[in-house]
């Protein structure tokens, strides 16, 4: 299937929806399956249909420091259980957008590089905007019900480890020592969350994305 026709079909499906909040889809799956690509491409296309998108991750809610690293920088229980605050992630974002809440939402709880909690006043939804939301641990179980719509992109693990390692790169040095740690780190903590949360089957859709220029619906 093209690729922009996979992602109008997905917009359509979303636009179907009529909800009384504005409708927060999530984009999940492994890391470097995609997700990220497919999210800003679903914000791209709702946006020349005149719909008011607003595009944000989970990676915005990051632990500090202190706790990220507290089983190893290398650790994947420790990147599966520590990497996010998902308290934040839940009572700033997902929570205010849902039924009963009151539209006041923040985007950002941390900032990764100062490695410092962010203060900004919320913002105000409107009740016809769209939440395009993405992350690789998105639909755990205390999460997976305060979206709207879920997307999983599935992705074979060696291909998400070259196109990840590739990214990489630079980050970890070289391309081996990056692949090592979606090896040992990444991929090893996503397999976790497949086998405890079992997203695939909690989503909407699931899409296969081994080939980029052709994903198509499981």
């Amino acid at each position: 299937m093209l690729r922009n026709e996979l992602i109008s079909e997905i917009s359509n499906r979303i636009l179907s929806l009529k909800l009384p909040h504005p409708i927060r889809v999530g984009v999940s799956g492994i890391t470097a399956s995609g997700k990220t690509t497919l999210a800003n491409e679903l914000m791209e296309e709702l946006r020349v249909r005149k719909m008011d998108v607003v595009r944000t991750s989970i990676d915005n809610f990051h632990n500090p420091r202190v706790v990220r690293y507290r089983q190893g920088k290398e650790s994947a229980i420790g990147y599966y259980e520590d990497a996010h605050d998902y308290n934040s992630f839940k009572q700033k974002l997902l929570i205010p957008l849902g039924p009963g809440g009151n539209l006041h939402y923040q985007t950002i709880s941390l900032d990764l590089v100062k490695d410092e909690f962010v203060s900004t006043e919320s913002k105000v939804a409107k009740r016809d905007s769209i939440f395009i939301i993405d992350g690789t641990f998105l639909f755990k179980k205390d999460l997976s019900n305060l979206y709207d719509y879920k997307i999983f992109v599935n992705t074979d693990f060696e291909l998400a480890r070259k196109r990840g390692a590739k990214r990489e790169e630079e980050n970890f040095g070289s391309y081996e020592k990056a692949e090592e740690m979606f090896l040992n780190r990444y991929h090893a903590a996503s397999k976790l969350y497949l086998e405890q949360h079992l997203p695939q089957l909690k989503a909407d859709v699931v899409i296969n994305n081994d080939d980029l220029d052709n994903p198509y619906f499981v």
